[in-house]
């Protein structure tokens, strides 16, 4: 099997675990704020975009305050737009430890 066709299966696994591993609840965007349809595109591209050369972190790892700067800085790398990376911290602040 080729490289580009492994990693496309890796990547659909690792979507379908995460889930599971960083599972946001209406309840939680609505105690947070956050437009459930937002938190649930920012996870996907949290997801997607993160995993392409990291493991993902644990969102709970990194306060409200300290994910903006992890982010800004890990943006240029990943190719995410400003919109995009607006998103992902609109999951990421949901999910932060408080």
């Amino acid at each position: 099997m080729n490289t580009k066709r492994l990693f496309s299966i890796a990547v659909v696994i690792l979507l379908s675990c995460a889930g599971t591993i960083f599972a946001t609840t209406q309840d939680d965007t609505i105690k947070n704020k956050m437009p459930v349809d937002s938190v649930k595109t920012g996870k996907e591209l949290y997801v997607r975009s993160c995993a392409r050369c990291h493991k993902l972190k644990d969102p709970a790892k990194y306060t409200m305050v300290q994910w903006p700067g992890l982010v800004n800085k890990m943006q240029k790398r990943s190719k995410i737009t400003d919109q995009e990376k607006a998103l992902i911290l609109s999951y990421l602040s949901t999910e932060a430890k408080k």
